[in-house]
């Protein structure tokens, strides 16, 4: 957190705009709460209240161990001894992280169409909540119905679509529905907590996510115009400032715009002016960062301290630096 708020400020110093290495997978989960909005519980509200959980597609395998423990114990402010599981799916070839697999060992019901994507997926079960006709039906789709009538407090499970960002929409209101006649929610598990840690600074210190920039001295925010790498494709900025505390994280350069690179190496960065060697928080240091598991952020122990200056201390001295 505090290597993200010092970007941040520097970039306020110099008129600049700043983006996430992630930001193309970002924007997906950013626009749900800045586009459509919805209805959100925490991590420890699923695993204390839940006595529904349905799995919406893939998660992250950072995210398992998590949700295998809430198969381990029952909901203790239910009166029910067990919770049950259902997990929606594309019925397509698509990357697993695993899901599939310890969907299965918590004995979740499977939902799936014949050819059906996640976002057609998710389409077919709002309409057959709806009681709506279909094309194509949703296997085991009475058997949730009939869970969901028993359920005191169900819970939707789900990560960001990047192939079909409108789906996170749609679950959204599908949530609403229930809502009407039974208290209902979704968890919302990013794909990559250190980088929703980001956003969630840049949003306290700024009021917008990343890809925000300040052209006249004010935050501007837009996914488009301060899009980094589409800025260098085209030429639009004079000076690269990377910054990644990630072993083995490499960048490609564009074009002969001038780059400076933040990196957690000893040797210097392909292509780079500059290299300076940075620590990686909560390895080398000790740190702030964001836990899905909490839902907020954590100090974090350093796991392997070493005497690598931390990316905050590198930013401030470049700024203090600048005779701006």
């Amino acid at each position: 957190m505090h290597g993200t708020r010092s970007v941040i400020a520097l970039a306020e110093k110099l008129g600049a705009a700043y983006d996430h290495v992630r930001g193309r997978e970002l924007l997906n989960e950013i626009a749900l709460f800045t586009q459509y909005g919805g209805m959100f519980t925490t991590p420890g509200e699923v695993r204390r209240r839940a006595d529904l959980i349905v799995v919406i597609g893939d998660i992250p395998a950072s995210h398992h161990d998590m949700i295998l423990s809430w198969a381990s114990a029952p909901a203790d402010l239910t009166g029910k001894q067990s919770r049950s599981w259902f997990h929606l799916k594309a019925n397509r070839p698509s990357g697993d992280t695993g899901m599939n697999k310890h969907a299965l060992k918590v004995g979740a019901v499977s939902l799936s169409a014949e050819g059906a994507s996640l976002g057609a997926a998710v389409a077919l079960l709002r309409a057959g909540l709806a009681g709506k006709r279909t094309a194509i039906p949703l296997a085991n789709l009475d058997s949730l119905k009939t869970a969901l009538a028993d359920a005191e407090f169900p819970v939707f499970v789900f990560s960001g679509n990047p192939e079909e960002p409108t789906s996170l929409a749609m679950l959204q209101g599908l949530v609403s529905d229930l809502n009407r006649s039974k208290r209902a929610s979704s968890l919302f598990l990013p794909s990559d907590d250190a980088a929703w840690g980001a956003v969630l600074t840049s949003v306290w210190m700024t009021g917008f996510p990343p890809r925000t920039g300040f052209p006249n001295g004010a935050p501007v925010y837009d996914p488009q115009r301060w899009d980094i790498q589409r800025m260098l494709r085209e030429k639009e900025a004079d000076l690269h400032l990377w910054i990644s505390a990630s072993d083995g994280a490499s960048l490609s350069k564009r074009g002969k715009i001038p780059l400076v690179a933040l990196a957690r190496t000893r040797n210097p960065v392909r292509s780079a002016a500059v290299t300076i060697c940075v620590a990686a928080p909560g390895i080398d240091h000790d740190s702030v960062i964001y836990s899905s598991r909490i839902g907020t952020f954590r100090a974090e122990r350093a796991s392997a301290p070493s005497d690598m200056p931390e990316i905050a201390g590198v930013i401030r001295q470049l700024s203090e630096a600048l005779p701006c």
